[in-house]
């Protein structure tokens, strides 16, 4: 029960955190457009910034897409065998789903700190912190996945996790 309840108030943390900087990068863009084509001025930062923007948003959501069953996959073999087989599939797709976002996790952090010394052209801050958004999507994709459990539930409607 508490699982759940952490479940879900997490998967609505990430997805309100993923939301807010897609609308944000949806604000940048706008502004970066009205400045180059109204202004005939883009500033250098609009352009790395969404970049930057749009993959912490989709490293957030992919946890929540996780989730919902909202991930690309292919079902067919699970839909066509009986239920010990199918419990042992999403067996092992939990495990090497929650293996490699771990995996990921320490990769990517590693990674984003190695490149400390380095600034970003536009921007002018260290890359760790933009990169940074790397480890945190994997440890959230890892926490939901560990806190979801190997095996589907049923939900009731309205439930998330």
């Amino acid at each position: 029960m508490k699982f759940q309840f952490l479940c879900e108030r997490l998967y609505r943390l990430f997805l309100l955190c993923s939301v807010s900087i897609l609308a944000l990068n949806v604000l940048i863009i706008l502004y970066s457009v009205f400045t180059r084509y109204a202004l005939n001025h883009s500033p250098i930062w609009s352009d790395e910034l969404s970049r930057y923007a749009i993959v912490a948003s989709v490293m957030l959501a992919v946890s929540c897409a996780y989730v919902d069953g909202r991930h690309m996959r292919v079902s067919i073999i699970e839909q066509s065998v009986s239920q010990t087989p199918r419990r042992l599939i999403e067996l092992y797709q939990w495990l090497v789903v929650t293996a490699v976002s771990l995996f990921f996790a320490y990769v990517s952090f590693k990674y984003a700190l190695s490149l400390s010394k380095f600034t970003s052209m536009g921007l002018s801050i260290s890359k760790t912190i933009p990169l940074m958004s790397l480890p945190v999507g994997f440890i959230s994709l890892f926490l939901m996945s560990s806190l979801q459990g190997p095996f589907k539930k049923p939900t009731n409607e309205g439930e998330i996790c």
